[in-house]
């Protein structure tokens, strides 16, 4: 009668079937109390191989006479001394899904079923993650102070070994009777420069074209001082004509013989 592993658990369409990683128990009356009903609670092991964690019940309805069970061997075997009634209402309290019974809740205080998980230790979980992480905060440590070590090491044993390396060479280049080659400095290649453009003098002076001439300051009266037309005569108004002209070179040429700087006198 092997027992599939995997059966659903299912209490609704009548089939109850159970896996526990630790040891399960069930629940008897205990004969020494004849005045009022005590139960006390006993655990299940494999008759062959006396296993009692890892096991598998499981009973179907309309099928099975009783509570069937396997160890993780392989071993089965019936279970007589689990009470259909108390396996039924224990599969309803762990579905989840199926509304458990309310007056099979002593049943679990009775302590029938699965035992409940050793109780956490939180000082010594803490003390043993704290210790976890000083090895490993040590452990990194070291392999910093190693790396340090190690690169420390080589450059000395690097500056050490330059003058043997140097002699060595020298050495082997005398004795083939060749010169130790020189490596080409690299350089950078040069970007080609854009042509540069020649000016407007360059193209004149080719051509042998004149310079253009400069044109009088006042645009009005032509640097003469008076506005002429035919039977009209009158001085210019936008500039101060030849004589301001000259009087203005005078000044300059009397600031330059003084030694002052026009620039500044400005």
């Amino acid at each position: 009668m092997p027992i599939s592993p995997w059966r659903p658990l299912s209490p609704d369409g009548g089939d109850f079937y159970l896996v526990f990683e630790r040891r399960v128990r069930y629940v008897a009356e205990d004969p020494e109390h004849t005045w009022r009903r005590v139960w006390m609670a006993a655990v299940i092991a494999c008759p062959v191989c006396e296993a009692d964690t890892g096991l598998r019940l499981a009973y179907k309805t309309g099928e099975d006479m009783f509570v069937e069970a396997a160890c993780p061997v392989g071993h089965t075997w019936v279970e007589s001394r689990v009470d259909l009634s108390h396996w039924m209402a224990y599969c309803r309290y762990r579905t989840g899904w199926s509304e458990p019974e309310p007056d099979w809740l002593w049943l679990i205080e009775a302590g029938f079923g699965e035992e409940p998980p050793p109780p956490i230790d939180y000082a010594e979980e803490l003390g043993a993650a704290a210790k976890e992480l000083a090895k490993l905060g040590r452990r990194e440590a070291k392999k910093r102070v190693r790396k340090a070590k190690k690169q420390i090491g080589k450059r000395v044993r690097n500056e050490a070994m330059r003058p043997v390396a140097a002699f060595l060479r020298t050495a082997w280049t005398i004795q083939s009777g060749g010169i130790e080659p020189v490596a080409p400095a690299r350089r950078r290649p040069t970007e080609p420069k854009a042509p540069k453009t020649p000016p407007v003098s360059a193209y004149r002076r080719a051509y042998g074209a004149p310079a253009p001439k400069k044109g009088p300051q006042c645009p009005v009266c032509e640097d003469t001082g008076r506005i002429t037309a035919p039977g009209i005569s009158v001085p210019c108004t936008e500039c101060g004509g030849p004589a301001a002209v000259l009087a203005d070179a005078e000044a300059r040429a009397e600031r330059a013989r003084q030694g002052k700087n026009t620039a500044t006198s400005r």
